[in-house]
Parts: C-alpha cells; structure tokens; sequence
C-alpha cells in the first residue's frame, strides 16, 4: 500500500523554469518509486509467471511496436518512447504485488492527495499569481499539477468513478474524503471546461447503470442526495463567476449542454482536424512508432516543424498512423478486453468503478492523446490491475520457474529501473541548464541590436555595450561550447525535448554569427527530427559560409527530395536553381522550375455564372477554371444578408465544376466561393455573386 501510494505521489512531481516541467519530474519519479517498489517486494512463491489474454495483447502491442521501428525514419525518436510505455507495464505488475485497492488507509489518503490536486487547480483559477500555485509549470490555468487543464481533466476523470464507490460505501469520516474529492474534482471539470472529460463522465455514469449499477446506487438514496446538493451548489458557482478578467471565451456559453455537445459530436470540426492526418503513412505499417510527426511534415503547406510529440488528439487514429491497422486493432483490443473483465465482473462496487473508469477513458481517447500523461498510464495500469486480480479469468497459460531466473529478473528490473531514471534525471539537468542559459543570450542578443543598429541607440548605451558586451559574447561562446560538449552528450532521454531545445539555440546560434555553435545544433536536430526544414536550412546555408558548395548542394538535394518542388516553400529549389546556374548547370535549373510551376495552386478564377450575372437559371451547373496543382475543391454557397459558411457547402470535388442538385430558388441573390487544394497549399478564390431569374 505505501509503495503504491508512493508511486502515486508523481502526480506532484514538477520542476519550474523547465520546457518539460511535468513529463521529465513525473517520469523521473515512476521510474524512481516502480524500481523501489520491485527491489522491497520481490516475487511471491509460487515462482513463475502466467499470461491471461489482456497480459497477451499488451505484450503483442509492444512487440508490433518495437518491430515496427525497424521502418521507422528515426529509430532512436521511436525507441524512446516505447522505452516509456515499460513504464505503466511495471507499474501494472507492481501494483499486482502492492494489491494497494484492498487497503482502506490507501484510499483515504489517495483521495487527501486528489483533493490537492484540484484545490491547487481551482486556487489557480482563481489566484493564478498566489506564489505556490503559480509555480506549477504548464499551459493555461487552472492546469493544478499537471502542465495542462487536459491532462488534469483526464486524471481526476479516471479516478472519480472510485471515489463515488467509496463515497456511497463508506461511513462517518471515510465517506467525507471522497466526497470532498467528489465535489472538488467536479469543480475543477467545470472550470477548465474539458468538454471530453464531460463525456466520459456522463457515459461512465451511463455504463455504471447500465451494469446493475442502479440496484446498488438506489440503497444509497439519502448519500446521493446528500451529494447531489452541494453539486448543484458548485455548478451554480461555477456559472455565477464566470471567467476571470482577460480570459478568453465566455464560459456560460461553454456550460450550455447544447453547445458542448454539438462541439464534441460536429461532424465537420472532427473531421475536418483529422483527415489530414490519413493517407499521408503505409496503412499496413504506419509511420513507425513515435515517427509521425517525422513523416507528416513535409506534407503540411509550409512544411513547418512538428515536434516530436506532435498530436493527432485521438488515441485510436494515433495508433494507426504510427502503428498503421495491426496497431490501432491492437490498442482497441486492449480497451475491448478490459470492458469485458468490467462487464464479467460487475456485481463487485470496485469493478463497477473499474469499468465506468476505463469507459470514461475510451471516450475521452478520441479527442486527446495519453503518451506523455504519465500518471493517468500508472492509474490505468493500476485499473487493469485491479480488474484482472478480482476477477479471477483462467491465464492463457502459466509457466512454473526456479528462484533464481524470477529474481534474478527482478534484479534486471530494478537495475534498468535506475538506470533509467538516472537518464531522465540527467536529461533534467539539461533541460534546466539550456533555460538557464537563454536568458544571457537574450541579454547578449539585446547588445546585438544596438551594435547593429548603432544611430538608433545614445552614445552611453553603445559605450556600455563596448565596455560590456565582448565580455558577455565571449562569456555565451564559452557556455555554447560547454551545451554542446558536455551536456548534450548526456542528455539521454526524451527526444522532443532535446530537438525543440536544439531548434531553438541553433536559431539563436545563427542570429549571433556563431557558426561552430549553429552546426552543431543545427546537426543535433536534424538527427532527431530529419525533416526539420528549417535546420537543414540554416546547415546549407553554414556550408555556404564555408564556400563548401558540394555540401550544400547535398543539404539543397536533400531538401529538394524531402519537400518536393513546392512553391510555398521554395528555399531549397530556388537556392539549388541559384547554384545549378551558377555551375552551368541549365538543364537542372529548367527542371526545376518546370517542377515549382507544375505544382502551383492557383487561384479559382473564370466563374460561370460570371460575378455580378443576373437571370441565371435555377438548375445552372457551376464551373470554373482548373487550378493546376489542385487535386480538389471545396465550394462554398450562400445568400446575401446570411455569413459566409464557416464549414463548404461541398467539400472534396474532384473537378473544377458542381451540379448543385437541388434546384435554387428564384429572384435570389447568392454569394459563393470555391478554395482550391493541393499538396503544395490551398487558394481561396474571390467571393463572386449572381442572381437568379423568376423561374418562369
């Protein structure tokens, strides 16, 4: 129980001044307490090991995931992350060892901690400037412990099923924790309005009624009426206040039941967020695990850099584009088996929680992303634990060993447990050393200015940065090399971190014209992330600093072949025309603008009706120009006096004209519009308007 409680106490774990102020701390720390928890409480007798059908899945999961690397664009991206997801698969046999849910003074104190959690949140909401809930690193408040309103939502959603059970079940003062947990997680749900978290909760409440849950809820009539009053209480509040001064959105409006619901369910919003995302990897293989955002970047308009952790914000979708479908059936089984453990075994209040809490989970997978939410994975892990211990399901099969291999293994495991952690604790220490030392480099970009702007600036402040500013450069230099020599060495963990930190200084790197320092940032990531547009830049432009023009003919060629011919990004094909002509290299040059001027969108022109056309019949077929490069148009219609639609009126037209179908109506004035989209970009075309005849 107290090595479980322990493990839970990540949820705390956060650095200020940070890039990654939660995820390293947190994973730091389950790393830290999961390897504790193996080396106090090694294997029981008997010694061996079975596997039940959830166990089969989950380890075929991160097999398809490990192989899967074998195709992937960066190995060492993929490798890392599923080196995380060994993380929550400890955790789970860990918590099978702890069996922490059948201890009553784990579950009060856990729900103390919960509690915390939300208060921190809710006084962030309120007093976000209060000195010890400020310095929670994140996104925008009320984020409590967890670097973002999302991932908080997500972890007090996972946990309120259990602490309703408790709540009902308890007497006296054990029933009054979880119900503070009750009404403070609900008022924090509120407050970040975290419409997924909403969801998954109505449809959590919906499985536990729907699983018998009523028979029990219904002897508990006067506690749910005890609890449904100072609920009510807190969703007036919550309306009452409204949002603080300078927020954005009005938050009655995002209460409304119809506004959040037709947010969640819109169709076109969703899909419109999502579709990008398909036909860009293997549907079979995926991107390899880890690697989508390597793949995806070159594909967006401007081929901007993604991180590494990029997004898709739907778990499934994710999986079969890092994974492709074996993948994403794998990562569905594993859900699809854990609600038929909660089903077969709904008659225990535990279970029931156990299940409405992986249902909340399901759903709300489809609108964000769990990789990097380290302990709502440990929970989870402890949820399949719980569900796969009280009900005893007959293992696929069971394997009887010697002492020595089991602990002997166990040893393994804590070893790598430790190991793992002093990585991530190594890679902390980095992190915080590059935050540290931007800000000199700020001070030194300041002096930057002033010596490249020096008629801008009075006679003191130019004598000050003569006097003090080499210092500094020198000093910045010196702090270069020592980033580059000896920290990034040992920065082993999280990818993302190191290749936005990379990113960043190599700009910085270049915007103090210290070269040796921008190649060697600029090198660190573009290893990470090999489609980084704007590194292999900054390296072909280094190489031709050095006058090293077949270096950067291969950075050009390389840019070239990553992004294509694409003319709303044209660095490297102008810079490689430049050069090919310059080298007599004429040929190459015309292909290379006959490839830009081949994939240019152009803008949708030639209307019929004509702008401004009157007497247009009311079964009138509307068409206009081809756009070159387009490979679909997205078409647009309304009446004068109404907005423009924010979603078209058709979406996905293969050729450049719509028969309407439905007939228009006569004497009418309309407005339309036609986008045209390519891989290279999108064109919108000027708003044209015509006016129908009688009819008659």
């Amino acid at each position: 129980m107290v090595i479980w409680l322990l493990v839970s106490l990540g949820v705390f774990a956060c650095l200020p001044d940070m890039m990654s102020g939660n995820y390293l701390p947190k994973t730091f720390w389950a790393a830290a307490t999961i390897g504790l928890g193996f080396a106090l409480l090694p294997p029981r007798r008997p010694f061996g090991f079975s596997v039940t059908l959830l166990g089969a899945a989950w380890l075929i999961y991160l097999g398809w995931a490990l192989i899967s690397l074998t195709w992937a664009v960066q190995t060492r991206v993929g490798f890392e992350r599923w080196l995380a997801l060994l993380l929550p698969t400890l955790a789970y046999l860990l918590a099978r060892r702890t069996r922490f849910w059948e201890s009553d003074v784990f579950w009060l104190s856990f729900f103390l901690m919960t509690s915390l959690v939300a208060a921190i949140g809710i006084l962030q909401y309120f007093s976000p400037s209060l000195p010890l809930v400020h310095s929670f690193p994140g996104t925008a408040v009320p984020r409590a412990t967890m670097g973002s309103r999302n991932y908080a939502s997500m972890y007090l959603m996972v946990i309120l099923p259990f602490a309703l059970v408790r709540y009902l079940r308890g007497r006296g003062w054990k029933s009054a924790i979880p119900l503070v947990t009750l009404i403070l997680s609900l008022l924090f749900l509120l407050l970040t309005k975290t419409r997924g978290a909403w969801v998954g909760l109505l449809v959590g409440l919906i499985y536990l009624i729907a699983a018998g849950g009523y028979r029990r809820i219904a002897a508990y009539r006067k506690k749910l009426l005890f609890l449904l009053i100072p609920a009510v209480l807190v969703f007036l509040i919550a309306l009452a206040v409204g949002l603080p001064a300078g927020s954005e959105g009005s938050f009655k409006g995002k209460l409304k039941f119809s506004h959040a619901l037709k947010t969640i369910l819109n169709p076109r919003q969703r899909l419109s967020f999502w579709a990008p995302c398909l036909g860009i990897t293997d549907p079979l293989l995926g991107a390899g695990f880890g690697n989508f955002p390597i793949v995806a970047t070159p594909y967006l308009r401007r081929a901007e850099v993604k991180t590494l952790n990029w997004e898709v914000h739907n778990d499934y979708l994710q999986a079969y584009v890092d994974l492709g479908i074996p993948g994403a059936l794998l990562f569905l089984l594993i859900f699809v088996l854990l609600l038929r453990l909660a089903w077969k075994g709904r008659g225990r209040g535990l279970i029931l929680a156990a299940g409405a809490s992986v249902v909340g989970l399901v759903v709300m997978q489809f609108t964000t992303f769990t990789s990097e939410k380290v302990s709502t994975q440990i929970w989870i892990a402890g949820v399949a634990a719980i569900l796969n211990s009280q009900y005893r399901e007959r293992p696929l099969f069971r394997i009887r060993l010697p002492a020595w291999p089991v602990l002997g293994f166990n040893c393994l495991i804590v070893l790598w447990l430790f190991l793992f952690a002093t990585a991530v604790g190594y890679t902390i220490r980095g992190d915080r050393e590059f935050r540290r030392e931007r800000e000199e480099i700020k001070k030194v970009l300041a002096y930057q200015k002033i010596i490249d702007n020096p008629e801008q600036y009075s006679p003191q402040a130019r004598e000050f940065v003569r006097r003090e500013g080499v210092y500094d450069r020198i000093k910045v230099q010196n702090r270069f090399n020592w980033l580059t020599g000896r920290i990034l060495p040992t920065m082993f963990f999280d990818a993302n971190m190191r290749h936005i930190s990379c990113h960043q200084f190599a700009g910085l790197a270049m915007s103090l014209k210290d070269y040796d320092a921008a190649v060697a940032f600029a090198g660190e990531a573009l290893y990470l992330h090999p489609n980084d547009q704007t590194n292999l830049r900054y390296l072909a432009e280094l190489a031709f600093l050095r006058n090293d023009y077949r270096q950067a003919r291969r950075y050009l060629e390389r840019g070239v072949n990553t992004f294509g011919f694409t003319p709303h990004s044209p660095y490297f094909c102008q810079r490689l025309l430049s050069l090919d002509r310059y080298e007599g290299r004429y040929v190459e040059a015309g292909s290379i603008e006959d490839g830009m001027n081949r994939n240019r969108v152009l803008k949708p022109a030639s209307p019929s009706p004509k702008n401004r056309e009157t007497g247009v019949s009311l079964d009138h077929i509307f068409d206009w120009a081809d756009c070159n490069a387009a490979n679909s148009y997205d078409f647009f219609l309304w009446k004068v006096g109404e907005e423009e639609p924010e979603y078209p009126t058709v979406s996905g037209l293969a050729e450049s004209q719509l028969d309407p179908g439905e007939r228009l109506q006569p004497g009418t004035t309309y407005l339309w519009r036609v986008r045209s989209i390519g891989r290279y970009g999108k064109e919108n075309g000027d708003i044209w308007f015509f006016r129908t005849g009688s009819g008659l």
